[in-house]
């Protein structure tokens, strides 16, 4: 007699939910809706540039300079991104050699998810927005620009120049929403640690906006590419995170 299928474990209600996906329909992983959202915004920015410059100079003062450069809130920001990357890094893979030779299931890191989250880092911010676009697109900074007391033109986003800036896009905010990708792989999209993330990386992107060292396209452009990223990987290497993630309550 076949025996009598268990009950669902606390937490299971949220499992099956493809990775932060609006409207369904993923393209590699993608969310369709995401792919529009993201092609909407490339557009407006293209279309009306002058919002980056706008945006820019609600942080700027004339004779003063970006007011928010060099304050407090600001330089812990901004340094507290590196900090974060080194010991959040190791604190994952402790976590998983704990689970790998301790047995234990800890947020339910495999060696797999360590993989996908390591590969992420690596790639995108890494990879793709510190060496390939800050070092070969050229995009000066906001403060680098002649508008706000620089001695460089303006640049677009999404247009190269020749102006030998590291405007496009942030690195620092491109590394800030990895973590939005860590919380939300290993808690799930309801885990209060993705707002909190996502939180934090909005800070990010709000210090180096403030202190001219990025125009607001770069910074959700990194957001961007960031989740893109995410999405892609863990269509490839982790197909079936959803299902296999443990209850919140463990």
């Amino acid at each position: 007699m076949p025996s009598a299928p268990s009950p669902p474990e606390p937490g299971a209600e949220h499992r099956g939910t493809h990775a932060l996906a609006p409207f369904g329909y993923p393209i590699v992983g993608i969310p369709v809706g995401w792919l529009i959202l993201f092609f909407l915004f490339a557009n407006l920015m293209l279309a009306f540039p002058q919002i980056d410059q706008a945006v820019a100079a609600l942080f700027y003062t004339d004779g003063i300079g970006f007011r928010a450069q060099g304050a407090l809130w600001e330089q812990m920001l901004y340094r507290s991104v590196g900090v974060l990357m080194v010991v959040g890094n190791l604190g994952l893979i402790a976590i998983w050699a704990v689970n790998r030779w301790g047995g234990r299931h800890l947020l339910g890191l495999t060696g797999r998810t360590l993989v996908l989250l390591l590969c992420l880092l690596a790639l995108l911010p890494g990879l793709l927005v510190n060496q390939v676009f800050k070092e070969h697109w050229g995009r000066a900074r906001p403060a680098q620009v002649s508008a706000f007391g620089g001695d460089r033109p303006f640049t677009p986003a999404f247009i190269p120049s020749p102006s030998s800036g590291g405007s496009f896009s942030s690195g620092h905010v491109a590394a800030a929403a990895y973590l939005i990708a860590v919380a939300h792989l290993l808690g799930g999209p309801r885990c209060p640690w993705v707002v909190l993330a996502a939180f934090y990386t909005a800070l990010v992107g709000l210090a180096r906006m403030a202190a001219g060292g990025h125009f607001v396209s770069d910074v959700v452009t990194s957001v961007f590419l960031v989740l893109f990223g995410y999405v892609m990987l863990r269509h490839l290497l982790c197909p079936d995170a959803d299902d296999a993630r443990p209850a919140a309550s463990r």
